[in-house]
């Protein structure tokens, strides 16, 4: 305590300037109480209560508290605000009586410019902790009594919330009692600081359930022993986990193939893994992030699950497969052109297959992704595969996945296929002509069932989609030639649709090289140039073998080598591309039978082409892979 004492203010110099301010007030030292031009009414009481109840509730328990320990030993004590104001007396009948004849009593003001030197106005005034001795207390009826006054400060130590007092007979009271007033008051505050920090903690969980309530996301906190702690609706209904699951393990909630327990007990998490629960056999993917604090204690883990669908949705747009092009994108006013595209529009409005048939670069793709931006599904996943362009060994597992340990290399935790990624959306097939036989056979089954089993997996897993193919070859010949399944095509082509060539739409060829101009200028900074009217006529008689994805190679091209001057012809450097029909009559010899015949136009075409299988399958008018037995057949080795 005397220690406590050391630290206070010099009170003799607080006190006299106090005594000198009250006497520049002109406070009557003799007046009898507070004056009745301070008060205000019971009302108005309340209402200074209620705009600070916190404090009032514990500023009040702690004078009652303390009174409890002082009770009838003459002391009586007082609270009033940061105003000055009474709101609270308790304390000894007689000196009750007393505090009363001098209107000590609650809606009365007690400061220095009403009472003079007191206790209540000094403490506020200096904003230090007050022991005033009767016969330093300014008024004269007053002097007999001590009195010890302490202000509250709010959390932040900044503002005077208002005054604890307390009083007694001067010679019951010494300055240790102040001890006790001070006490009082930092008691307030240290409860209301308390208070404060709780409020704010209760207001961040709020915030905190708030983000988990509203996440797409399942969310489920456990902690190291694997016990629920809190979990969100959206986990809630994808696990099945009923509201009072909270401090059960989460494996007897969920029955599931992932055992969280074990994770959190080596201390580690896992990503995007699946969880298929066993009771109700759905499948969702599901990542583990251990909870640590500051100092690497392991805590708990926070279990993030994602609905299957919207996990594959995710990895669509991930991996960018999705449609860009829209009907706008086509461009073009032939009326072979105009035809495709009120069918396309049609089979927009459809959930029908659609085979989209064309020679490679008239924009088979571009159709497809208007197809399906038109449709019912544009908000979903759009996936395309080339099936001539993955081997044979790999293009199962491409199509329909695989689990786990399925092959050596095989991906931790399994891996979807195309079927499972455009879930709900589109799969384009493209050139699905060149899809292997025996994979033809597994296609139509998941067509037909609208069930896929990964690669090495047990369990069915369903899908559904629409399904767009393409193809540059005459499916039909393939299927008298046994290269292509009739029943597969008759699956896939319900709504066929025939993208006619550049050739056969010539009108739209100025068109589409000025759309390209436009863009590849723009892209080296340039103005794009017009074209002169012999640059015209020859992209207008030139056959375009290639197509759109030729024409806009050419321009390209010719925008580069124009370097801002006028495209002229030999920019664009076309004749490279021309090829014949056939090959070339002096290449023939007199055949002796029809197979020697076959015999003989393959190799010729072989070698004019320099063993080029696909040109020679196109100008031959056969499948590759009739080119390829039929060069079995006769021992024709490639050029």
């Amino acid at each position: 305590m005397e220690t406590e004492l050391q630290t206070l203010p010099d009170l003799e110099a607080i006190i006299r300037r106090s005594l000198e301010r009250s006497a520049r007030y002109g406070v009557d030292p003799h007046q009898d109480g507070a004056p009745e031009s301070t008060r205000i009414s019971e009302q108005e009481v309340q209402v200074r209560i209620q705009e600070q109840y916190e404090f009032y509730t514990l500023a009040r328990e702690q004078l009652d508290s303390l009174y409890r320990l002082l009770k009838n030993t003459g002391f009586c004590m007082v609270l009033a605000d940061r105003d000055g104001y009474v709101l609270y007396v308790v304390g000894d009948p007689d000196l009750i009586e007393h505090f009363k004849r001098r209107r000590c009593i609650p809606g009365y003001r007690w400061t220095e410019r009403d009472m003079g030197t007191c206790a209540i106005g000094l403490a506020l005034e200096e904003r230090v902790p007050i022991f005033l001795p009767g016969d330093k207390m300014y008024a004269a009826l007053a002097q007999k009594i001590s009195n010890a006054g302490a202000p509250v400060l709010a959390p932040d130590g900044q503002e005077v919330l208002g005054v604890i007092s307390l009083s007694g007979y001067s010679e019951k009271m010494h300055v240790h009692t102040l001890g006790l007033v001070r006490q009082s008051a930092e008691t307030v505050t240290a409860h209301l600081r308390e208070s404060g920090s709780i409020r704010e903690l209760e207001i961040k969980n709020q915030y905190m359930s708030a983000l988990l309530e509203s996440d797409s996301r399942g969310m489920v906190t456990v902690d190291q022993g694997g016990r629920i702690v809190q979990t969100n609706h959206k986990a809630r209904t994808l696990l099945n986990i009923p509201l009072e699951a909270e401090g059960k393990k989460l494996s007897e909630c969920v029955e599931a193939n992932l055992d969280i327990s074990s994770y959190l007990a080596k201390g580690k998490g896992f990503l995007a893994r699946e969880l298929l629960t066993r009771k109700s056999g759905s499948t969702h993917f599901a990542s583990l992030d251990p909870i640590r604090i500051k100092t690497g204690e392991l805590v708990g883990g926070l279990l993030t699950v994602f609905e299957k669908k919207e996990m594959m949705r995710m990895a669509a747009e991930m991996t960018g497969t999705y449609a860009h092009f829209t009907f706008d994108s086509i461009l073009g006013s032939s009326e072979r052109l105009r035809s495709a595209v009120h069918l396309a529009h049609i089979a927009a409005n459809s959930a029908a297959p659609v085979l989209l048939s064309g020679e490679t670069g008239t924009g088979k793709e571009l159709f497809a992704q208007a197809v399906h931006n038109a449709s019912e599904r544009r908000n979903r996943p759009f996936v395309a595969i080339n099936c001539g362009a993955i081997p044979k060994e790999l293009l199962e597992s491409e199509l329909f996945g695989y689990e786990e340990g399925a092959f050596t290399g095989a991906q931790q935790g399994g891996r979807p296929g195309k079927f499972e990624l455009a879930d709900g959306g589109t799969l384009f097939l493209d050139e699905i002509g060149d899809m292997p036989f025996d994979m033809q056979v597994k296609l139509l089954r998941v067509l037909q069932s609208g069930e896929i089993q990964r690669v090495g997996g047990l369990r069915t897993i369903q899908v559904n989609l629409r399904v767009i193919s393409a193809t540059n070859r005459d499916l039909r010949r393939a299927i008298q030639d046994y290269t292509f399944r009739a029943d597969l095509y008759y699956r896939i082509c319900t709504l066929r649709i025939e993208i006619p060539s550049l050739r056969e739409r010539r009108e739209d060829i100025l068109q589409l090289s000025r759309h390209f101009i436009q863009r590849h200028a723009l892209k080296l900074n340039r103005t794009p140039q017009p074209l002169a009217r012999e640059t015209e006529l020859a992209l207008e008689e030139y056959s375009w073998p290639g197509n759109i994805r030729q024409l806009e190679s050419a321009v390209e091209r010719a925008v580069h080598l124009s370097e801002g001057n006028p495209l002229q012809p030999e920019h664009f450097d076309i004749a490279e591309f021309s090829a014949p029909a056939s090959p070339p009559e002096s290449s023939w010899n007199a055949p002796t039978s029809l197979e020697a015949m076959e015999r003989q136009a393959i190799a010729a075409a072989i070698v004019y082409f320099e063993g080029n299988i696909c040109k020679t399958a196109r100008v031959l008018g056969i499948s590759r892979p009739t080119i390829y037995r039929k060069m079995k057949k006769y021992g024709i080795a490639s050029a």
